[in-house]
């Protein structure tokens, strides 16, 4: 493995607990814990207060963040510049940090406005999404693997692309619920106050949203599963992978309602953000590496194509 592969995998992982520390600053109200930016309270080294602490810590994490794409960035421009969509894609995810950097600089000058920390978030989620593809690019290359032919034409990829994107608008939906009234705007779980279709103010409706989204995502992945198991029998970490988004989502599910049940326990809002992460962070896994290993029908997917291009060529 080389720097460049190591430091984007460190990367990454600093990029998660800095995403878990955000929730923690979230989640405990601590988002102004720290009221001017970049300093704090005016000074590099704050006092010793609970909230500033915590939110200082998220600063300090994010500055990890930004030392350890420094390394990334050099090692892209020693090693990569001729391999060059990995080089573009480090490249981006150095313009995705910077607006990173600078969104969080507008949420707490603007006092922590619910649309603008899920921005903060998703961008977050994409930066460490184009993280991980540009790792498992790498990675597989360096193993000898390369995109199988027709690899988007696949049930499998497909799905996985359409789970993915599910799963990022369930994410981010929620981290904009969680900064509004509507966060416990249903009392109740599975029932929304009483009711499995309610109507209601924008808050209920909003919130209900996010439960009809989570559960497509829940449907997508149960099919995601199934796929795995048909199109990918001969991949165990593709399969592994498909099943461990399963139980991902079952427990993120539970915790969901937990949110309800402990009326936003910091400690299952954490949690709750934390997992939703995660799957996100396996379903883009997922997603790339499904281009570099092929599924058993592989053979009939070409042929198929085959057939769609001579079909093309006798139209023309």
């Amino acid at each position: 493995m080389t720097w460049f592969q190591r430091l984007l995998l460190v990367t990454i992982a600093a990029t998660f607990v800095l995403v878990v520390i955000g929730g923690t600053v979230r989640a405990t109200d601590s988002g102004l814990g720290c009221p001017d930016w970049p300093t704090c309270h005016g000074k590099l080294i704050p006092s010793a207060d609970k909230h500033t602490i915590i939110e200082y810590s998220h600063r300090m994490a994010a500055t990890v963040v930004g030392f350890l794409f420094l390394g990334v960035t050099f090692f892209t421009f020693k090693t990569e510049r001729r391999n060059k969509l990995v080089f573009w894609l480090a490249f981006s995810a150095g313009l995705l940090l910077a607006g990173q950097i600078i969104l969080g600089g507008v949420t707490v000058k603007r006092e922590l406005p619910s649309e603008i920390v899920a921005a903060h978030l998703g961008t977050a989620m994409i930066f460490t999404a184009v993280m991980i593809v540009t790792a498992t690019i790498s990675l597989m290359r360096a193993h000898g693997h390369r995109v199988f032919a027709f690899a988007s034409e696949t049930t499998f990829n497909r799905l996985a692309i359409l789970t993915s994107a599910t799963a990022f608008v369930t994410l981010v939906l929620g981290s904009y619920i969680s900064g509004t009234d509507a966060a416990l705007a249903c009392s109740g779980w599975p029932l929304c106050n009483g009711s499995l279709t309610p109507g209601g103010n924008s808050a209920e409706g909003l919130h209900f949203l996010h439960r009809l989204v989570a559960g497509l995502l829940g449907l997508m992945i149960l099919g995601l599963a199934y796929q795995a198991f048909e199109e990918r029998r001969r991949q165990p970490l593709l399969v592994w992978l498909s099943v461990g988004a399963g139980v991902l989502y079952i427990a993120q599910a539970l915790i969901g309602a937990a949110n309800i049940w402990t009326e936003l326990a910091a400690g299952v809002v954490v949690t709750h953000l934390s997992l939703a992460a995660l799957l996100w962070c396996v379903m883009v896994t997922i997603t790339a590496l499904a281009y570099y290993l092929p599924g058993d029908d592989v053979s009939g997917v070409d042929e198929h194509a085959a057939q769609r291009a001579k079909a093309a060529e006798w139209a023309r």
